[in-house]
């Protein structure tokens, strides 16, 4: 399994200087790719980011967001996010997409 750092992420979503050579990697991965809820967080802020420094509109960071749903539609995989309004317009689409409850989490320790 291959761990993508958030800084592949951003690379392979928004145009950077090292988005060629994320791209060939990601060509190339044979193995599983992975992230965690971090990377995911990570990546909102690196967006906002763009965002407020103006290497990225409001709209295209949007576009970026909405690539979670095409990734899992591709897969076949239900989105899972805490996200009403996003996991609402995925299904909306037809998309398999699930709501995590916070108050009904359960953490492990």
């Amino acid at each position: 399994m291959l761990y993508l750092d958030t800084c592949v992420l951003l690379a392979l979503l928004t145009p950077e200087v090292h988005s060629p050579a994320a791209s060939a990697f990601l060509e190339q991965a044979v193995e599983t790719l992975a992230i965690s809820p971090w990377t995911a967080t990570e990546l909102h802020s690196a967006l906002a980011l763009k965002v407020r420094t103006g290497a990225l509109s409001a709209t295209e960071a949007d576009r970026v967001h909405a690539l979670h749903l095409a990734i899992a539609s591709g897969r076949g995989a239900t989105l899972c996010s805490l996200d009403a309004p996003f996991v609402q317009a995925a299904q909306q689409l037809g998309l398999s997409a699930l709501l995590i409850n916070p108050a009904k989490a359960i953490w492990g320790d």
